[in-house]
């Protein structure tokens, strides 16, 4: 990724960032302290881990979980809108299967990772769900936390909005879950077990085989082509192309309304609003990459590209930080 290219989302954040860091003593004051808890997940049978940085935690009795980690342990695709401030779960397309199904054979084959011992700060995001195309709200209480650009949610809430179910052990710390495709079979596994058992006189008589009359068509299952890399890739581009666009409008709107505001009441609001859109710039960035990775391990590539990436987007974070304190 070329310096040149990324420089406007750079202006964009420094034009937030430097009337947010002067103006700290406006902070909502709206974060939580929670403690990160090392909990297992078993999920379908298969125990997967979060990724490298993640973890779970509890707040008010309710477990929170990375928002992709728990979608991708339900098998479905989570895409986030950051100018909309919403996460839309859905089923995946078959390439998207692929992809998913290879980051939970990767999370399995994970290293246990360091979990913080000390207490962390967690702000909350006001966000919106979308879960097979019907709107859903979280349960009175509880709420969403964004944590270094990750989104955390209730995992029960997720899971029962798809269909699914989860457990949680006290004791050995450990959440279990069942998907709606799993429960099924496992439905149908116990149905069969138990025609099985009867008597033949009550068994189903079978039925007459039905052959496919001729030129008839069957469906051998084969498997899609391999996606080159320059598609991957540049398709990625175009992505964070269009959230560069994105962030610079978002955010240079919400500057030039601060600098106007005359009341410390707007600048408070302003000064909120400007951090979520930050913070949800910076999950979208993630959501980009992670699924881009994911995909050049599904099909073979290396992912290099992927530390280049993040490398370009915190640099340019960190350069926007300094001119902001700077001029402050």
């Amino acid at each position: 990724m070329k310096k040149l290219r990324i420089l406007p989302v750079s202006v964009a954040v420094i034009a937030l960032l430097i009337f947010i860091l002067p103006m700290s003593a406006f902070a909502t004051g709206n974060n939580v302290k929670v403690q990160p808890i090392g909990a297992n997940f078993v999920f379908d049978g298969n125990q997967i881990k979060p990724p490298a940085g993640q973890f779970s935690f509890s707040y008010q009795s309710t477990t929170y979980v990375p928002i992709r980690f728990v979608s991708y342990a339900l098998q479905k695709s989570v895409s986030w809108d950051g100018k909309l401030q919403k996460v839309t779960v859905s089923d995946p397309t078959p390439s998207q299967l692929v992809s998913i199904k290879e980051s939970i054979m990767n999370s399995q084959a994970m290293k246990d990772t360091t979990i913080p011992s000390n207490k962390i700060s967690i702000e909350p995001m006001k966000v919106s769900f979308v879960f097979d195309g019907v709107n859903k709200k979280l349960p009175a209480g509880q709420l969403s936390f964004i944590y270094k650009g990750t989104l955390y949610v209730p995992i029960r809430f997720v899971a029962e909005s798809t269909g699914s179910y989860v457990t949680w052990n006290q004791k050995t710390k450990t959440v279990t879950g069942k998907t709606k495709t799993y429960l099924e079979k496992e439905k149908s596994t116990e149905t069969t077990k138990n025609d099985n058992t009867k008597p033949e006189s009550e068994k189903p008589s079978a039925s007459p085989e039905t052959k496919p009359s001729a030129g008839g068509e069957t469906n051998t299952g084969t498997t899609p082509g391999k996606v080159s890399y320059d598609t991957i890739t540049d398709s990625t581009q175009t992505k964070l192309e269009a959230l560069r666009a994105e962030s610079k409008a978002v955010l240079f709107d919400l500057a030039k309304e601060y600098l106007s505001a005359t009341d410390d009441t707007s600048k408070r609001k302003l000064l909120s609003e400007g951090q979520n859109k930050l913070n949800g710039f910076t999950a979208t960035f993630e959501s980009i990459v992670t699924d881009t990775e994911a995909q050049l391990k599904a099909n073979g590539y290396s992912t290099e590209i992927i530390k280049q990436y993040r490398k370009t987007f915190n640099d340019e974070i960190e350069a926007g930080k300094q001119l902001a304190e700077e001029l402050a």
